[in-house]
């Protein structure tokens, strides 16, 4: 039986004098973040603000004559961070849709605005992120799916579920659980795949048990984030490096502190648990993600060498080892310093001098210890690194523009063969608009735009150049393992 979400468009393509729709692009707005136990201010504050200002957004667009094509590129519903009642008898795809009800719930201006984008004639694609990757579960995009149509009076047999990536495969709501391309055209996808604390690996074939395999950053995010309001909602972006935390924790006095370090190492006790039970190879897994990747290199028109290059381009996924679980976390250091402190006491013993020698020199081995670790790891920098992998990504693909999400950092950046653009974060208003050439339907201008004000500002644009040739993947490939783009490894 054919997943659904692998199962052909029961609508109909468009005619070949239909204008295919401009593109809409927005990304990361993270419903659902405030409902949860001991929640700031500033958050519920957020939400309001969201289900008053995304209608209007949507609203304002629907007007726009022509056809849209909105994608919401990943991360629309913060699943992460949602913890509503009576979850304790529910777990894996129940759980999920239960949590996907109570967000929904929680901002009926988002549904509403969402159906009425759907009645003006309007398509919507969801892209699956990071934070959202419940969107697998083929109930939660059913519940969605229900949701929207009910709201326009349809019944749900009308539903159209596809994993089809094509642009041009038409249907009112449909689901990627990776990316969205055109040939010639646009590659569209959300971007967490090159973080590697972000990514499970085989992202296609997610589950084990019936249940998600989770990230290292969700882990993180629940273990330790979810458990301290005070900390800031952007602080993913804002901290660079462990001593960032430090210095955070620091400011607020001993009591914190020491609060800190007792959810720091529940959270670093789980990371290792997520290791002992995801970082193994899963031959079953494997072969269904293969399996699932050719389905779709064939739907997309696309070679199984392009894929599995674009695949080979992103970092493991930091929970496949133990070292990187260890660096992520700071454990490494940590294990470092006390390593040394043995070592300085052992040798006091060993040599009769003094015990608060030894402990001198073993604090003195491990600072030099962390100097040089700090030296070996560069700070994260994912929106860099995703601006760098974006080009080969289009070359591999042969298409002149790439889109993502993810970094929360809107931005257009061009070179001679690639146009990259991402989104940004709702949440501030930024977003994408892809113009076509109204004569030959061709993907011609990308705007990056902000909401502000109940109004449009444009903050950058770029045409598009002609559409590079596809290099063989393996030369892409290739090119990068002699360049000097690094890795992400923050959490």
């Amino acid at each position: 039986m054919v997943p659904s979400d692998q199962r052909p468009d029961r609508e109909p393509t468009p005619g070949p004098r239909a204008r295919a729709p401009d593109l809409l692009l927005i990304s990361d707005l993270h419903l659902g973040s405030h409902l949860k136990p001991r929640m700031r201010g500033e958050y519920v504050h957020l939400a309001v603000d969201i289900d008053r200002g995304l209608p209007r957004f949507l609203d304002h667009y629907a007007r726009v004559p022509g056809r849209w094509q909105l994608v919401i590129n990943g991360d629309f519903i913060d699943f992460w961070n949602v913890e509503v009642g009576q979850e304790k008898r529910l777990v894996g795809e129940a759980l999920a849709v239960h949590r996907l009800h109570a967000v929904l719930d929680a901002y009926p201006g988002v549904e509403d605005a969402l159906v009425r984008f759907l009645a003006a004639g309007h398509n919507i694609v969801f892209v699956v992120g990071n934070h959202d990757a419940e969107f697998l579960y083929p109930g939660v995009r059913r519940a969605l799916t229900e949701r929207l149509y009910a709201g326009l009076g349809e019944a749900s047999l009308t539903i159209t579920h596809t994993g089809s990536p094509r642009l041009d495969q038409v249907a009112r709501v449909r689901f990627v659980p990776w990316f969205l391309c055109e040939a010639g055209g646009v590659w569209i996808e959300h971007g967490h795949v090159f973080d590697a604390a972000c990514h499970t690996g085989q992202m296609l074939a997610p589950t084990r048990g019936g249940r998600l395999v989770q990230s290292l950053a969700e882990v993180a995010t629940r273990s330790f984030t979810n458990a301290m309001p005070e900390i800031d909602y952007d602080a993913a972006d804002k901290f660079i490096t462990p001593w960032d935390y430090i210095r955070w924790a620091w400011a607020r006095g001993l009591r914190f502190i020491l609060y800190a370090i007792m959810l720091y190492f529940r959270m670093a006790f789980r990371l290792l648990a997520l290791w002992a039970r995801t970082g193994r190879v899963d031959r079953a897994g494997q072969a269904m993600h293969v399996a699932r990747l050719e389905r779709i290199a064939a739907t997309a028109g696309l070679q199984m060498s392009t894929l599995t290059a674009l695949q080979s381009m992103a970092p493991p996924p930091a929970s496949a080892t133990v070292a990187g679980v260890l660096r992520i976390t700071a454990l490494d250091a940590i294990l470092s310093v006390l390593a040394c402190l043995g070592i300085g006491v052992g040798l006091a013993a060993a040599l009769g001098a003094p015990t608060l020698a030894g402990l001198a020199a073993g604090a003195l081995l491990g600072w030099l210890s962390i100097r040089r670790l700090r030296k070996r790891r560069r700070p994260r920098a994912i929106a860099d690194d995703m601006a760098r992998v974006a080009c080969d990504v289009g070359r591999a693909t042969g298409v002149p523009l790439v889109l993502m999400g993810h970094s929360h950092n809107g931005v257009i950046a061009r070179n001679d063969e690639v146009v990259y653009a991402n989104s940004g974060c709702f949440l501030d208003g930024s977003h994408l608009v892809v113009r076509r050439d109204p004569a030959t339907g061709r993907l011609e201008k990308v705007e990056l735009r902000a909401w502000r004000n109940d109004a449009v500002v444009v903050l950058d644009a770029a045409p598009l150049p002609p559409a590079p040739s596809a290099r063989p993947s393996d030369e892409v490939v290739a090119d990068r393992s002699l360049s000097d783009m690094p890795v992400a490894t923050g959490a």
